[in-house]
């Protein structure tokens, strides 16, 4: 358990914020004599105490600067005084190590308190309401300054203390639900994807089962019995058993059902918001899930084992932007029979010559039946080596931006004609 320690006694973060207030303020500490020296030009008085403190003492400057509890010489808390109020953060420590800092502002706040606690490899926050004092925040955060829930965190009941969320905040707002605790034996795991899932329409789970914590890995893993859950609809695919995250055994489902054959169609496709996901590597890009509407490639992405880019799966799609140097490798874009709206291309992509030009009589691209597509655009040097250009039934299509505006040498298509038909 967690300890802080400001006194002789050592107090648990199960206490209430007035308990460990009266710690720090060094409530119950009855002086036993003060001596006043001089060190480099600052006048320093040390206060030493009696009775169950008197293996205690505090070092501060006078009137105005650091101070600092010791306990047989080992520090234990350190603040700041103006003209002898408290005044910024104070900080406590155990065996001489941070455990937390926290703005005496906070601290006095009855509904709610802010400090940030310090751990291996890292600093988290954390944040307790109540007249229990629970945690009900506990994960990244902004600054010290403004402490606002940013990142990774986990969330907790106010009343009970018990673990509901494991997430992502932004600006102090939850986000993203990475796992939710339904109860101490069972959690549901989400799809990561660029969106808020926040909203319960936008929630796209890939497992419900038992779990464990993982002491050394700091994270909540699979273990136990479970179920693979298919994002499309909501349906389970397998029924599993898990070791501390690794598979140990699997038993396929077909549409929830053991028996081949029994499965339904369902509906929740069209009952849930869009799913935007982000592509940085292989094998999330060929993991695809094929109810994605929006898809971002990270640059310098798929430029090994990818041949040709075939969207014309993923019926659902409406936007895809492609960063810089991509697909390098890819001879054939196809791009037939979509929904899609909008495709942004950066520099240098789908090309191995880096700004330069080239002529390679297999690579193509083709844009056909896509009836919705609203906007085409790709930077320089994207295609320089493609020897096809097709555009074909996109009469929706209002701006096709090939290149850059006003910049010499963009060289996209550079020995190809630009073929557009159907518009």
């Amino acid at each position: 358990m967690t300890v802080y320690i400001c006194n002789s006694k050592c107090l648990s973060i199960d206490k209430t914020n007035e308990d460990m207030l009266k710690a720090v303020m060094l409530e119950g500490y009855v002086s036993a004599g003060c001596v006043r020296k001089k060190v480099d030009q600052k006048e320093i008085v040390i206060t030493t105490f009696q009775g169950e403190h008197s293996d205690e003492y505090v070092v501060k400057e006078e009137s105005s600067g650091d101070c600092r509890l010791f306990r047989k010489g080992v520090l234990e808390l350190s603040w700041r005084e103006e003209n002898g109020r408290k005044v910024d953060k104070f900080t406590v420590y155990e065996k001489g190590r941070v455990l937390r800092k926290e703005s005496w502002k906070s601290a006095w706040n009855r509904e709610e308190h802010r400090y940030v606690e310090d751990c291996k490899g890292t600093m988290r926050m954390i944040i307790r309401r109540g007249e229990e004092n629970h945690v009900v925040y506990r994960g990244g955060f902004d600054d010290e300054e403004s402490l606002k829930r940013e990142g990774e965190g986990y969330a907790y009941d106010e009343e009970s203390g018990r673990l509901l969320i494991h997430g992502v905040w932004r600006n102090d707002e939850l986000f993203q639900i990475l796992q939710e605790f339904e109860d101490e034996n069972e959690m549901i795991e989400y799809e990561v994807s660029e969106g808020e899932n926040v909203s319960v329409l936008n929630r796209r789970p890939v497992y419900t089962g038992s779990y464990v914590f993982d002491e050394s890995k700091n994270e909540y893993l699979r273990n136990g019995k479970g179920n693979e859950i298919d994002l499309n609809s909501g349906v389970a695919t397998s029924e599993c058993e898990w070791v501390n995250g690794a598979l140990k055994d699997r038993v396929e489902l077909f549409g929830g059902w053991y028996v081949k054959g029994r499965e339904e169609d369902s509906l929740r496709v069209n009952a849930t918001g869009p799913l935007r996901l982000r592509v940085s590597n292989e094998l999330k890009w060929s993991a695809l899930n094929k109810c994605v509407t929006d898809v971002i490639v990270s640059s310098h992405c798929c430029n090994k084992s990818v041949k040709v880019l075939d969207l014309s799966e993923l019926k659902y799609l409406k936007r895809i932007e492609i960063g810089d140097d991509c697909f390098t490798s890819v001879s054939e874009v196809k791009l037939t029979g979509l929904q899609l709206e909008s495709v942004v291309i950066g520099m240098n992509s789908f090309t191995k010559h880096k700004n330069g030009i080239g002529n390679d009589p297999n690579r193509h691209f083709y844009v056909k039946n896509c009836p919705s597509l609203k906007e085409l655009k790709m930077g320089r040097y994207s295609f320089s080596d493609y020897s096809v250009c097709e555009i074909e039934d996109t009469p929706a299509l209002e701006t096709i931006q090939i290149g850059d505006l006003g910049e010499e040498g963009c060289e996209n298509f550079h020995d190809a004609s630009l073929q557009l038909k159907g518009m």
